[in-house]
């Protein structure tokens, strides 16, 4: 009667424990492909804060400053200007949203009718909300290795649900033009050597 006892509550507890092993094999299975996938291509990523409104995170009724952006992001995407994409910040290494501006070799209309230049191997983002952005007009451009991926799509809340590009065609700020290696080079060089200079660098004679 004992061996029986025994027998029947070794049993039981293997019976109880079974949805658990399945769980965690199909865990075992479903998470390393997950992972990959989140390091090699796209991942879902939550938008906070209103540094990028009214292109995500709106506030144009009520119910939309209850629900914050989730966006599909593409890692290792071919960045171009006016695209949205989440970069770590320079000063936290957290993860944030801007619009890329520019890109190495071009000029950037700044405040006050100054202009910088965005060095090799550098970027200048921005938030589509001046007012609430910290971005490349508080801590300048940016090495291009801190771009972490190309947002994609809204995917969530489900009523603001659309591709990027659509997105961009209904909220991005209107801006200047920039000087890019198109334009005149005696230009270009004024643009770059007085924007060093007001840096407080030092440009030589070559």
């Amino acid at each position: 009667v004992l061996f029986r006892s025994c027998w029947l509550g070794t049993c039981g507890r293997a019976m109880a424990s079974k949805p658990w092993h399945k769980f965690a094999r199909a865990a075992w299975f479903a998470v390393p492909p997950l992972v990959f996938v989140k390091d090699r291509w796209m991942w879902v990523y939550c938008v906070d804060g209103r540094s990028m409104t009214p292109t995500l995170n709106p506030q144009d009724n009520f119910v939309d400053r209850f629900f914050r952006d989730h966006v599909l992001v593409h890692r290792n995407a071919e960045f171009r200007k006016g695209d949205i994409v989440v970069l770590k910040d320079p000063a936290t290494n957290e993860r944030v949203v801007k619009r890329l501006i520019a890109q190495e070799h071009e000029i950037v209309p700044t405040s006050g009718g100054g202009f910088t230049y965005v060095p090799p191997g550098h970027c200048w983002v921005e938030g589509d909300n001046p007012d609430l952005s910290v971005d490349s007009r508080t801590f300048g451009s940016i090495p291009m290795g801190l771009l972490d991926g190309l947002v994609v799509s809204v995917v969530w809340p489900l009523w603001r649900a659309r591709w990027v590009d659509e997105l961009a065609e209904e909220a991005a700020p209107p801006r200047p033009p920039l000087l890019t290696e198109a334009a005149d080079e005696g230009e270009r060089m004024q643009v770059m050597v007085t924007s060093t200079l007001g840096q407080g660098g030092v440009v030589a004679e070559e």
